[in-house]
């Protein structure tokens, strides 16, 4: 469970360091995996153990399969109030045989339903598809594909939307709510609204980089967590250090501690695209013209991975919303103290939303 939990955290920052991180920037390393993961069904050879080394290294085919199914259904069984959906489509085009086992697979492992659509009719298709996604975040993500991108050459839609509501475990309150600056960098700040709340017990703990904070919801299996910088600036400099077993044993010793806290109340949206980023994290063989997806159909190969993904933080909770798209296309085309702990998040930081420490959503806040 260790290793799975830390080759997870591994795969979010390997994404995380591949962005533009001078931007603040959310995205959710589970939905990406979960769109991946029906890519790995559908893969063979070389193509399959590139994504399952990506994902969860050192693990089996079928030990994939079962983490992501685990996590699935941990999410889904949130509890007081907290609202997950968590929905994986197959869009295919009509006429285009898809194996129906490789159909069986995805909705016997991950639930995934099956549509057929007429591609021809490229505005239907991507209303098709933008519509499931809408059902499947709380509305919040509107568009993930645009007409443009269904071409004549593509024949599957891979699509994983995932949504998170919860009330924070102690919420903030309203009135205690002030402007104050937020400092980008040392020549860039601007005035934005804080939650506040002081000398109250917290889940806290510290290394010698980082301050981190964790804020449970109301089911306190998730939680959302800052990883603040003790160097004022040095959030670009300790991410090149960072590991997933520093994360993982920082999220495990968090304890109960005095402490004032100071947090942006922020919005944060992100529209990722992801082919050289998965490329770079070793997924080299599904976006070649040699890849091996033959458990789906012959003749494959993956051409755009598109993620977009937005966080909102205020006095009551958190919504969060993701989507991936994944679009495959035929080969011919190419292209602890007495004293309250100050923890006043001013300047730039990690965040991570989790469930029992597993990464759901990830990102910065610049």
């Amino acid at each position: 469970m260790a290793l799975l939990l830390q080759s997870e955290t591994d795969f979010g920052l390997g994404l995380l360091r591949q962005q533009n991180i001078s931007e603040s920037l959310a995205f959710s390393p589970l939905s990406i995996a979960l769109a991946l993961s029906l890519v790995h069904v559908a893969a063979k050879g070389e193509t399959r153990d590139q994504i399952r080394e990506a994902l969860v290294k050192g693990s089996t085919d079928e030990q994939l399969e079962q983490h992501f199914a685990n996590i699935s259904a941990a999410l889904l069984a949130a509890e007081r109030g907290t609202e997950v959906k968590l929905a994986n489509h197959v869009f295919t085009r009509a006429g285009f045989k898809i194996k129906q086992s490789y159909l069986d697979d995805v909705k016997k492992l991950y639930n995934a339903g099956a549509s057929s659509l007429d591609f021809d009719n490229k505005e239907a298709t991507a209303e098709a598809i933008n519509n499931f996604v809408r059902e499947n975040t709380g509305d919040h993500i509107k568009k993930i594909i645009g007409s443009d991108s269904i071409n004549s050459d593509l024949v599957a839609v891979l699509t994983n939307a995932l949504y998170f509501k919860a009330d924070w475990q102690n919420k903030f309150k309203k009135d205690s709510t002030f402007k104050s600056e937020f400092f980008s960098s040392a020549d860039s700040k601007r005035e934005i609204d804080f939650l506040h709340a002081s000398s109250v017990s917290r889940d806290y703990a510290e290394n010698d980089q980082f301050q981190v904070l964790s804020l449970p919801y109301k089911d306190n299996t998730f939680a959302l967590t800052i990883f603040l910088p003790k160097t004022r600036f040095g959030l670009t400099e300790s991410l090149k250090t960072l590991d997933s077993a520093t994360i993982q044993h920082l999220l495990s010793n968090v304890s109960s501690t005095s402490v004032n806290v100071q947090i942006p109340k922020w919005k944060i949206e992100t529209k990722l695209g992801l082919e050289e980023a998965l490329q770079s994290l070793g997924i080299k063989k599904a976006f070649d013209n040699d890849a091996d997806l033959g458990n789906m159909a012959d003749g494959l190969y993956v051409s755009k991975v598109t993620h977009k993904a937005l966080i909102e933080v205020d006095e009551e909770g958190t919504t969060a919303a993701a989507a991936t798209v994944v679009s495959f296309v035929r080969k011919s085309a190419r292209p602890s103290a007495i004293k309250p702990i100050v923890f006043q998040a001013d300047h730039p930081f990690l965040f991570m939303l989790t469930q029992t420490n597993h990464p759901i959503f990830l990102g910065i806040h610049q």
